[in-house]
């Protein structure tokens, strides 16, 4: 029977700390992987959605490349919720 990965797994921001939001995807093989996206408005990690193996992997320099891109960027999507 089909169990959510995502339902058991909490991870906070390691930019403000808040729980990110997660899924789960399925591969090929049937086998599933988690990702991981922050969706606080004030975030600058916000929209960046990364592997749960990958993000948890970055260092601080890489977390700063992403934390430039919300600074000195433009959006390049934006999300819109089903309200």
């Amino acid at each position: 029977m089909f169990e959510s990965i995502a339902a058991n797994v909490r991870v906070l921001c390691r930019d403000c700390g808040q729980p990110m939001h997660i899924i789960q995807q399925q591969e090929l093989d049937g086998t599933y992987f988690v990702l991981v996206t922050c969706w606080q408005p004030t975030c600058l990690l916000r929209g960046f959605t990364l592997s749960l193996d990958r993000y948890q992997s970055l260092d601080r320099n890489q977390l700063e490349v992403y934390r430039d891109m919300n600074r000195f960027g433009q959006l390049q999507y934006v999300r819109v919720d089903g309200n």
